[in-house]
C-alpha cells in the first residue's frame, strides 16, 4: 500500500466534525493478562523485538558537540552513545576490550574527549578506536586497529538516533516511509531542550496501551489536558509496523469548511506515532515528546522522555513557557495520569482478578498494534 501523506487523517477528523465521516466501528480484542506478567513471555519480546529490531534511543540534538555522550544500560547491556570529531554519532559497548571493565561508570549524558579504562588506563577514541595502551610492548601479538570498541549499528535518520543490539540493521524496511512523516513534522529541525528517566513499575505494553486510544483522553486527562478534545474523536492508520494516530482537538469544529492544505496538523489535532515496538512520538501544537521504553522485566520499565522544542528559547517568556510546559506534559500528565493507570493496571493483572483485558471500537489503534506483536511472536 502506497504510503498516506499525514494530513489524511486530519481529513477524516474533519469530516467526522461537520457531521459526514463515519465513526468507529464496533468492535473487541481480548489479550490475556498473561501476556503482561509472565517472564518467560517477557523474555522473547525481548529477544525478538528489542534486541533484534531497530530502537529509538533519542534525538540527535541531545548530542550537538563532539565528546557529547549518552550512557545507559537501558537493554541490559552497557551502551554509549557519541558524537566523534567528525561529527558522526556512534553506539558502542562500554567496555574495555582489554579485561572487560566498564569504561564510563554513571549513566546520563556527559561531554568525554577520550574514553580512559579505569583498570589499565587503555584510552579510547570518540569514533571507538583503541588509541593508546600502556606498555604496549609486553603484549605479544597485539593489533590495535582490532581492538576498538564493540559497535553497534547505529544511524541518525528524521532526527532520530536508532540503535540495534543484534543482526544488521536494515532502518529503511523498519521504517517503511515512516521518516516522511517525520521530516513532515520537521522532527529533525527541533531542538532538545529537557528529559526525564525513570523507571515505571509496569509492562511496556501498558505504556504503549496508553498512547494508543482516544476513548481516556477527555477522562483520564479531565484535569489537565482533557478540556482541549472533543470526546473519543480520533483515527489511526498504519504505516509498516507503526501506528499513526490522530486526536482531534476542539479547534477541529473551526476547521469543517478549509480545504486541505488550510488544514493544521498541530492545532486541529494532537498527532502520535507509535514507533515499534520502543517509542511513541506526540506532537503536541508548539513542543514534541519523544518517549522510549525500555523492559527491564515483565513488570518493569525505564521510560525515557525527551521533550523537544522548534528552536532554544529565545527570550525568559519563551523559557518560561517551554519550562512550564515540560512540567505539566512530563510530571502532570505523564506521571501523574498515564504512568499512574498503567501501573494501577499492572497491580490489577497481578491479583489475578482477570483472565484478560478487553479492547473496544475505540481502542482500534491498540488492536492493531497487539496484533502486530503476536505476529512477530508467532
Amino acid at each position: 500500500m502506497p504510503h498516506q501523506p499525514a494530513i489524511s487523517l486530519l481529513k477524516r477528523l474533519q469530516s467526522r466534525a461537520a457531521g459526514e465521516g463515519p465513526e468507529p466501528a464496533a468492535m473487541s480484542l481480548q489479550v490475556p493478562a498473561s501476556n503482561y506478567t509472565e517472564e518467560e513471555r517477557f523474555a522473547q519480546e525481548r529477544q525478538r523485538l528489542f534486541l533484534r529490531r531497530p530502537l529509538v534511543v533519542g534525538h540527535e540534538s541531545q548530542l550537538p558537540e563532539p565528546g557529547d555522550t549518552l550512557v545507559f544500560d537501558w537493554l541490559g547491556l552497557p551502551l554509549i552513545t557519541m558524537r566523534d570529531k567528525a561529527g558522526n554519532i556512534g553506539t558502542f559497548m562500554n567496555v574495555c576490550r582489554h579485561r572487560g571493565t566498564r569504561l564510563v561508570q554513571e549513566e546520563g549524558t556527559t561531554r568525554l574527549r577520550s574514553l580512559v579504562c579505569p583498570y589499565h588506563q587503555w584510552t579510547y577514541g570518540l569514533d571507538g578506536e583503541l588509541r593508546n595502551v600502556p606498555r604496549s610492548e609486553t603484549f605479544d601479538g597485539l593489533d590495535t586497529a582490532q581492538m576498538g570498541l564493540v559497535a553497534l549499528p547505529c544511524e541518525v535518520r528524521g532526527g532520530l538516533i536508532w540503535i540495534q543490539a543484534e543482526g544488521e540493521m536494515d532502518l529503511d524496511g523498519h521504517l517503511a516511509g515512516l521518516d516522511q512523516d517525520l521530516e513532515f513534522f520537521d522532527i529533525p529541525g527541533f531542538q532538545f531542550y529537557a528529559s526525564n528517566v525513570r523507571t515505571v513499575d509496569c509492562n511496556w505494553k501498558l505504556i504503549q496501551d496508553a498512547f494508543l486510544d482516544g476513548y481516556h483522553v477527555t477522562r483520564l486527562h479531565k484535569n489537565t489536558v482533557g478540556s482541549f478534545f472533543p470526546d473519543s474523536m480520533a483515527e489511526s492508520d498504519q504505516i509498516g509496523d507503526h501506528i499513526r494516530s490522530a486526536v482531534a482537538r476542539k479547534e477541529i469544529f473551526d476547521a469543517t469548511g478549509l480545504a486541505a492544505d488550510a488544514l493544521d496538523t498541530r492545532r486541529h489535532a494532537t498527532y502520535s506515532y507509535t514507533v515499534f515496538p520502543n517509542a511513541v512520538l506526540v506532537m503536541h501544537p508548539d513542543y514534541t515528546s519523544i518517549i522510549s521504553l525500555f523492559p527491564t522485566s515483565a513488570q518493569q520499565t525505564v521510560f525515557a522522555h525527551t521533550m523537544l522544542t522548534p528552536h532554544a528559547p529565545t527570550t525568559a517568556e519563551e523559557q518560561d513557557h517551554f519550562q512550564r510546559s515540560f512540567e505539566l506534559i512530563d510530571q502532570g500528565v505523564f506521571q501523574a495520569e498515564d504512568i499512574f493507570v498503567s501501573v494501577a493496571a499492572q497491580k490489577g493483572m497481578q491479583s489475578g482478578a482477570n483472565e484478560s483485558l478487553l479492547f473496544g471500537g475505540l481502542e482500534e489503534a491498540a488492536i492493531r498494534f497487539h496484533k502486530i506483536v503476536e505476529r512477530e511472536l508467532a
